[in-house]
């Protein structure tokens, strides 16, 4: 097509109108395999490590475990595609979502209508298409399901051939039968509903949730603000949801054969922060039985929600970081009659390291210094493991997590705290003996600068001295960090395994503002 390009009117068309990509390979260490396997050097199978509904099937040992899952993860995580094909081989079959539960989606008919597309204008004699769990076999942590699952995006498995390897001699062979059919899926992908997503005051795009009906949804592209989501002719209600401004919704809108209908919005700023995406999950053993109703987590608390099942648990994506600030940082709602227990976990990364926040009953409030952390865009919520896992509503029936709103003010947080014992045994511990010291790293959540920071640090352990005590951070702006650095020595006979705990006093602005920090050492 690039050859075609300004010599061909429709390619040139689609090439101006259209975002195409290729990702070339996923698992190339298969590939290089001889034989060739289908799971990669630590033999774990990529399509069933994504994600969306995983259950550690063909040897994932978690949610985009391997490097490979993550690059493609990210790829499809930072983008907003319309249409999403990965090519196998094995049979000749069209393998829609969803491939780890035999319900159909809401938006069935649209997915199972391309699908037809593709099939119908491909040069396969014949070529079947339909769901993946019913028409070929259930899996768990599949890249259409997460792609679907999680960006809203018509993804499915394309089974090229019968032969699971086809020789390279055949690529021509395969490439022809699949290229009109390819061509007609970057047609397609600009026909439905599209549009801008901007701020009515400022103008600049906005980073939002776009629902149609009750589909999964699409995501604006965080530098355009435009959106894109394949449906057929109909007439459909879209709602845009965003963090930081009201939720519009326009109804009536139409959508003609073969075109695109373009609505925009422009939204009002507010006061609001929730959880943005649908990052990762497991139900351990599926549940049929439970609608799995992901949408439900997105926005504020309205009494629906996502049950993740016993023992199972989700990631989900706040979009921006929260910030510890004084008190709580984020509330975890549950609207079921009966509350549940959940262990409440964040990170700044969707791949952890997770922290424990401590746990919960029903709907519960978390504060990051718990950790301690100074702030986590990635909130996971793990059910506690009660009650019968084949059921409606299995496990915590998780409504929303709502992120508080910063006070105005200092608010200084302690995000780390590490010992240096170099001049001792070096094994990052306090040993009796030892003269250690420990850098204590501090942040400035506050919206004023916090002048004159100083802490002194203290503790009630007979076993211990403190050499230096106290340490000046200086003046501490808006976001801004230091770390400091306190010196201690343990008696020669302090008890082996002794818990030590030394307090921090921070003040600032002549001491106006002070807070208080633990640190536990064994």
């Amino acid at each position: 097509i690039c050859i075609d390009y300004g010599t061909d009117p429709d390619i040139t068309d689609l090439i101006d109108n259209r975002e195409i990509w290729l990702y070339m390979m996923v698992n190339p260490d298969g590939r290089e395999a001889v034989p060739r396997v289908r799971y990669n050097n630590n033999g774990v199978d990529l399509n069933r490590d994504f994600g969306y509904m995983w259950d550690a099937w063909g040897g994932s040992t978690g949610a985009f475990s391997q490097v490979e899952s993550k690059a493609l993860r990210d790829c499809i995580y930072s983008n907003q595609f319309v249409v999403h094909t990965t090519y196998h081989g094995g049979t000749e079959y069209i393998s829609l979502p969803w491939s780890y539960r035999s319900s159909q989606p809401a938006d069935w008919d649209h997915i199972y209508d391309l699908g037809g597309v593709y099939a119908n204008t491909s040069l396969y004699p014949s070529l079947d298409y339909g769901q993946g769990n019913t028409g070929m076999y259930a899996i768990n942590g599949s890249t259409k399901d997460s792609n679907y699952g999680i960006m809203g995006s018509i993804s499915w498995s394309m089974e090229i051939s019968y032969d699971k390897q086809p020789p390279a001699s055949q690529l021509m062979f395969y490439y022809n039968r699949n290229y009109p059919a390819m061509m007609a899926m970057i047609e397609y992908a600009g026909y439905g509903l599209e549009g801008v997503v901007t701020d009515a005051e400022t103008g600049d795009p906005v980073q939002a949730i776009v629902l149609i009906e009750d589909y999964f949804p699409a995501y604006t592209d965080p530098t355009a603000g435009d959106y894109h989501k394949y449906v057929l002719p109909g007439t459909y209600s879209i709602t845009v949801s965003a963090n930081g401004y009201e939720t519009q919704t326009i109804e009536g809108v139409e959508v003609l054969e073969n075109s695109s209908t373009a609505t925009n919005f422009e939204l009002q700023p507010a006061i609001g922060h929730y959880a943005y995406k649908f990052s990762s999950s497991q139900i351990p053993g599926n549940n049929e039985s439970d609608e799995g109703n992901t949408l439900a987590v997105f926005g504020a608390a309205d009494n629906i929600h996502y049950s993740i099942g016993k023992s199972g648990w989700v990631v989900l994506d706040m979009q921006t970081p929260v910030i510890d600030g004084p008190g709580i940082d984020f509330i975890v709602y549950e609207n079921d009659a009966t509350p549940e227990g959940f262990s409440c976990y964040a990170s700044s990364s969707m791949d952890g390291p997770w922290i424990g926040l401590g746990s919960g009953t029903g709907t519960s409030e978390f504060d990051l210094s718990a950790g301690p952390l100074v702030e986590a865009q990635y909130i996971r919520i793990v059910d506690d493991g009660d009650g019968n896992a084949t059921v409606n509503d299995a496990g915590f029936d998780l409504d929303a997590i709502e992120a508080m709103v910063p006070v105005s003010g200092i608010y200084i947080a302690m995000y780390n705290y590490t010992i240096d014992d170099s001049n001792g045994n070096d094994n990052g511990r306090i040993d009796p003996g030892e003269t250690v010291d420990i850098y204590v790293s501090l942040k400035n959540n506050g919206d004023i600068t916090a002048e004159n920071t100083t802490g002194e640090i203290t503790t009630s352990s007979p076993y211990v001295q403190i050499e230096v005590g106290s340490f000046s951070f200086g003046s501490l702006t808006q976001g801004q960090s230091a770390e400091g650095v306190y010196t201690i020595t343990a008696d020669p006979g302090t008890p082996d395994g002794e818990p030590v705990t030394i307090s921090l006093a921070v003040s600032a602005d002549g001491g106006s503002y002070t807070n208080t920090f633990q640190m536990t050492f064994t």
